[in-house]
């Protein structure tokens, strides 16, 4: 069986290439749907601080906070050799681990909803499993929408995708991250 190496990656939900959208901004060639998808402008709000720093003249510094940004996706990441046990008939059984699960319920919830979910910690319960995540939001957004949407998200994945049954997920707004012009 042959493997065929695919760039999906570094795709958008929307389809559009990360590679062509960084692409288009830093050429000011930005197209129509770039303008108006929800992806595509929550992508170019993330390539703001990297457009900056390749437009800018001179020495290059790290903007404030990137620091704790990456630190804070360093622990959000772990390294737990925690497994869950996944439903499924036949002999043996299928296990995932925690760090892959939090991985997946952090990049179930769109961005493009005015929240980004950081550190994911799951447990699995007698009543399903529970999941405890910190998430930062932009300005503007109306928190309690953003978090009903992440919930609905993150319920549908454990149910759909992992067979399990959904005990609680709470999640912890810990920063507000602010707006800034949109492509």
């Amino acid at each position: 069986m042959a493997v065929d190496p695919s760039d999906d990656h570094d795709q958008l939900p929307c389809g559009t290439s990360a590679d062509a959208l960084l692409d288009h901004l830093r050429k000011g060639t930005v197209t129509g749907h770039e303008r108006t998808c929800p992806h595509c402008r929550a992508a170019a709000e993330e390539f703001r601080p990297l457009l900056a720093a390749l437009d800018s003249e001179g020495e290059i510094t790290a903007p404030p906070g990137l620091l704790d940004d990456v630190m804070r996706t360093v622990r959000a990441e772990g390294r737990s050799r925690q497994t869950l046990r996944l439903p499924g008939g036949g002999p043996g059984d299928t296990r995932v681990r925690h760090s892959a699960v939090s991985a997946m319920l952090r990049a179930c919830v769109d961005p493009a909803e005015g929240l980004i979910v950081g550190r994911c910690r799951i447990e699995q319960t007698p009543d399903g499993l529970v999941v405890a995540a910190t998430a930062r939001v932009l300005s503007g957004t109306v928190i309690p929408e953003a978090t009903a949407a992440a919930r609905r998200a993150m319920g549908a994945f454990v149910q759909n995708r992992l067979g399990l049954r959904v005990g609680r997920i709470d999640i912890d707004v810990t920063d507000v991250i602010e707006r800034h012009g949109r492509p």
